[in-house]
């Protein structure tokens, strides 16, 4: 069945590579106007070029809210509202908790919730009005396990965070005609993550992966677009667990 996303106008945050790239090719193919968005404004444009003349590449900041409040102004006046939008732009810190220095947990905070904040408070506006309008944030299977995989407790409650709020904003959006759902990715295999994977370490956790294999950036692209097709008109305040099985092996 058909998503009924063609036309819809998507804005994906930190996609100018990894899950956030896969996503919003994946929109794109589904007949979205898509905007990428990302610090690097050279690979967002690159992301954009290659998904087409209806796409637009932006340098964006989810930290400084003047960034985010720019790009949602030009996403307003190119296409008239937005439909989508995305929060994937991430940052993942690892080691002991008594490791990690105070500027590193303040970027974890910077990017992972008060980048979440800055994108929400500045796009709801374009959103409302807007058939079927969803919001759909990147969680973690970490922020279940306290951390532990590759992100350490300090990322894990970020991501706890980003699930506490996909829930209360389903509350308080729902009577704006606005969805929040959120995704929560096991071990994908991005350029993020691929440094921490030793072979010993791929081993280990291949081995408690029902399905056998690690988690994809297409399995994420593809919960995306369910979580904002017609289908999923009726869902909202859910968090999608994609793993493979992970947290009940």
């Amino acid at each position: 069945m058909e998503p009924g996303l063609s036309g819809k106008i998507a804005f994906i945050t930190g996609a100018a590579r990894g899950i956030g790239a896969t996503i919003a090719k994946s929109f794109a193919q589904h007949g979205c106007s898509v905007v990428v968005g990302d610090i690097d404004a050279e690979r967002a444009g690159s992301c954009a070029e290659s998904l087409g003349p209806a796409a637009l590449g932006v340098r964006l900041d989810v930290r400084d809210r003047d960034s985010v409040d720019e790009v949602v102004a030009k996403i307003a006046q190119k296409h008239g509202g937005l439909d989508v939008l995305v929060n994937n732009a991430g940052v993942l810190c690892v080691g002991a908790f008594d490791t990690i220095s105070a500027t590193e947990w303040q970027t974890l905070v910077n990017v992972n919730l008060t980048g979440l904040f800055h994108c929400v408070q500045a796009a709801t506006p374009s959103m409302k009005g807007r058939r079927n309008a969803s919001i759909i944030n990147i969680a973690s299977i970490s922020a279940d396990k306290g951390g532990g995989v590759f992100g350490n407790v300090w990322y894990a409650a970020t991501k706890a965070g980003v699930v506490a709020i996909t829930k209360g904003l389903a509350r308080e959006l729902g009577p704006r005609g606005i969805r929040c759902n959120a995704i929560s990715p096991g071990v994908v295999d991005t350029d993020m993550v691929h440094r921490f994977l030793t072979p010993e370490l791929r081993d280990s956790l291949l081995s408690r992966v029902p399905v056998g294999r690690f988690t994809s950036a297409d399995d994420i692209a593809r919960a995306a677009i369910f979580l904002a097709s017609e289908d999923a008109s009726g869902i909202t305040g859910e968090i999608l667990t994609v793993d493979g099985g992970f947290l009940r092996s």
